[in-house]
């Protein structure tokens, strides 16, 4: 994991300012407030913290909070996704800890090595994921991660790994594939923007 200069326990927002030190308007309460009765229990039950000591909002969350409107979009998107995607959730966390991976993206990493193990990626999937060596992936697991690895790093997939992913998951798990990818290149993209750091 890359040390960044926000990594300071002191400033846990990285370039943006916690949103418990803001006067917070309407919309961004609501939003502070869904996230701690969803996220937060998902975090929790995950094994990772989205939250401070304190009760502060850590990862993208404190983000979300500040932009309302988009945070609200966002977060159907990812709910959308949740509920229809017919990958597992195993694959599903293959390709985001790829997509994290690729992005050196410490928050997404963090949380994400959590969550695949929760749902079941072995520690040597895990961290052939993490190397970007693909060691201690099989089957579905390795296809997912290369296809993903070669869009992001890439930006295309060749014919090959194309065809093996279409033979894993289908043409919708394919198209499942690229909207999980690009949800979160969008929250790699924010973490990094702003250089919050994990616990």
């Amino acid at each position: 994991m890359t040390e960044h200069p926000a990594a300071d326990a002191k400033n846990w927002g990285g370039r943006l300012p916690r949103n418990e030190t803001l006067d917070l308007d309407e919309d961004q309460r609501a939003v502070a407030e869904e996230i701690r009765g969803r996220s937060v229990r998902w975090a929790e039950r995950s094994g990772f913290a989205a939250t401070d000591d304190q009760g502060g909002l850590l990862g993208p969350f404190n983000a979300f909070v500040l932009r309302p409107g988009q945070a609200q979009g966002f977060n159907q998107w990812v709910q959308h996704d949740q509920k229809h995607s017919s990958l597992d959730r195993a694959i599903r966390e293959v390709v985001i800890l790829t997509v994290g991976t690729a992005w050196d993206a410490d928050y997404e990493i963090y949380a994400h090595v959590a969550v695949g193990r929760a749902v079941g990626l072995s520690d040597a999937a895990v961290d052939g994921i993490r190397s970007g060596s693909g060691e201690g992936l099989a089957g579905d697991e390795a296809t997912a991660h290369r296809f993903t690895d070669q869009l992001v790093r890439r930006h295309r997939v060749d014919a090959e790994t194309y065809a093996a992913a279409e033979r894993a998951f289908g043409r919708d798990g394919v198209l499942d594939m690229v909207h999980l990818i690009g949800m979160y290149l969008a929250t790699s993209a924010l973490l990094n923007a702003f250089e919050v750091p994990a616990p």
